[in-house]
């Protein structure tokens, strides 16, 4: 899967020790089972989202190595037995591996009120502050507190 349009300056903005990125745009797809979501991104760098039947997220993670180094094996057939009838769905959008931390991290904070299985990234603010541009097909955002780079969201 080629990187999204834009993502390559990106990347090079980042390389050159930006301390911000001003804005990363997001092509997301939507899986109702982790297998399928593994598949088609099996050795791309992305961000998933684990949602609600409403595709509210509930869980963010990154795979910098694709969701098969992510998932391996019976892992994936796990999820999706756990997730067997749930109507819960999986949203992966392909960035760069250098960016995936970054991406993830922004994501956690904004949903930091929302994510119910995170919990690491929801107390101080990422160090590298992005703006995301969602596209595709995204989850549900609504709940999601959005700031623009360099500020914080209120306690």
């Amino acid at each position: 899967m080629d990187a999204p349009a834009g993502i390559h300056s990106m990347t090079a903005l980042f390389n050159r020790g930006a301390t911000r990125l001003e804005s990363i745009r997001l092509e997301w797809r939507k899986f109702s089972r982790l297998t399928e979501a593994r598949s088609a991104f099996a050795k791309v760098p992305c961000i998933y989202v684990q949602t609600d039947p409403a595709e509210n997220p509930i869980r963010v993670g990154k795979a910098s190595e694709g969701l098969e180094a992510r998932y391996r094996g019976g892992t994936g057939y796990a999820l999706d037995a756990a997730m067997h009838g749930s109507g819960n769905f999986v949203f992966v959008a392909a960035v760069p591996k250098e960016v995936c931390a970054a991406v993830e991290a922004e994501l956690i904070w904004q949903g930091q009120r929302q994510l119910t299985y995170n919990n690491n990234g929801k107390i101080w603010p990422p160090s590298h502050r992005l703006e995301l541009v969602h596209e595709g097909t995204p989850p549900n955002w609504g709940r999601f507190e959005v700031a623009k780079p360099g500020e914080s969201l209120p306690n």
